[in-house]
């Protein structure tokens, strides 16, 4: 089986398992992390291309936030998936990676300088800040009934509000960038976050 067939099979596999997902974490947000993975891929050459674009592709397939204490039954259906496919190849490797890939992910194990990690926690990142980012959180916020804002709420890592979790997390990912390129693309993104925060809290206090 050739490349882009796996990509293909792969492809639908995942758009299947992402079917409960919010619209934050559905098939267009994987499209956009891929494209930006390619981007700082084609920039930085570093990482293999195929191994890149399926540990992409899958990163959401267990991810905590919709699969909760069944995230095990998740990573043995991708293990399924992958040696069922003809990936055995990579499947070790695949799965480290999407374990260790997640902003909340406590105590990392495993290879923490793969390239593919690398760009794909640079990628995921930057999806979730920008004009893109901002819209994902506020979508995300009422997907769980969360309040948009608290005035007197003191973020510490875990809000209850949407304007909260810019302080718990979205705020924080310029930071946290592992390659030239990301870093570059952050930049632009964090103030398009900063400046959101200005606006919303001139409008708040009118």
């Amino acid at each position: 089986m050739n490349n882009e067939y796996l990509i293909s099979i792969t492809e639908e596999f995942v758009k299947h398992n992402l079917k409960r997902y919010d619209s934050g974490h559905d098939w267009w947000h994987i499209e956009r992390v891929r494209r930006l993975a390619r981007f700082i891929n084609e920039k930085e050459k570093c990482a293999d291309s195929f191994t890149l674009e399926i540990a992409v592709l899958l990163h959401d397939t267990a991810d905590s936030k919709f699969a909760g204490d069944k995230i095990d039954q998740g990573y043995a259906m991708i293990k399924e998936f992958l040696e069922t496919n003809g990936m055995s190849d990579i499947k070790d490797q695949v799965i480290e990676v999407i374990r260790n890939a997640s902003f909340s992910k406590k105590n990392p194990t495993g290879n923490l300088n793969d390239p593919v990690l690398l760009i794909l926690q640079d990628s995921d990142k930057l999806d979730a800040i920008g004009a893109i980012g901002v819209a994902r959180a506020f979508n995300y916020g009422g997907f769980r009934n969360n309040a948009i804002y608290i005035p007197d709420e003191k973020p510490a890592g875990k809000s209850n509000s949407t304007i909260g979790h810019f302080y718990d997390k979205l705020l924080k990912l310029k930071d946290m960038m592992h390659t030239s390129t990301g870093r570059n693309i952050a930049e632009e993104r964090h103030l398009y976050l900063e400046k959101f925060l200005e606006q919303f809290y001139k409008e708040w206090n009118f």
